[in-house]
């Protein structure tokens, strides 16, 4: 990923922390010369000896998980806050317009996940994940018998982490003046994330 150095996000653990936040993510792989990509939700998790996992499933009747090649890299994206930037917002307007947006790369090696308590397991645990954000009040034990039944439509996937990289582009490299000037004009209408995060990054340098 083109990331000039102003956009450097490099800290593991708040990557970690930005992949939670915006854990749907997009699949690439590469079979026979040609790109294939799937819209997955992900988990993020460091295993006992420290390594990185991204945890995923397939719906089994989508063939991609069957084109996936255990010695080749794949690739999961993960899109963040973004917004389009009018020049009218800086105080030197001698520019053009721009976009901010952040995004983190993840690359590594992915196994096909069959057997079953594993399956369930990946499940069950996504299921807890976003029922707890979600502020959800629905027990996923209580689904148990449902999701039995329907762990043989889906496949698994874990993907060993080998290279992460991040990017926030949110004019780091302009003014002082020319920052604030978005933030003020960003309003909760129009991007009231991509603020808070501009904001965030600003208090952090002062």
């Amino acid at each position: 990923m083109y990331t000039p150095s102003s956009f450097k996000f490099n800290d593991e653990e708040r990557i970690i922390d930005f992949v939670r936040k915006h854990s749907f993510g997009i699949f690439f792989s590469e079979s026979e010369g040609r790109p294939e990509a799937t819209h997955l939700p992900f988990m993020i998790r460091r295993t006992d000896n420290g390594n990185l996992q991204l945890i995923a499933h397939f719906a089994r009747a989508n063939k991609h998980w069957q084109r996936i090649d255990p010695n080749k890299e794949v690739l999961v994206v993960f899109h963040g806050p973004h917004a389009y930037i009018s020049p009218a917002w800086y105080k030197e307007q001698q520019t053009v317009p721009t976009w901010n947006y952040s995004a983190v790369h993840i690359t590594g090696t992915a196994t096909i996940i069959h057997e079953k308590d594993t399956l369930r397991n990946m499940v069950v645990d996504l299921m807890h994940l976003h029922e707890t954000e979600s502020d959800g009040n629905w027990d996923p034990e209580s689904g148990a018998e449902t999701t039995e039944k329907l762990l043989g439509g889906i496949t698994g996937m874990i993907i060993d982490v080998n290279h992460i990289e991040g990017k926030l582009k949110f004019n780091q490299n302009r003014s002082e003046e020319d920052q604030l000037g978005v933030i003020n004009n960003l309003d909760e209408k129009k991007a009231p994330s991509v603020k808070e995060m501009m904001t965030e990054l600003r208090n952090q340098r002062t």
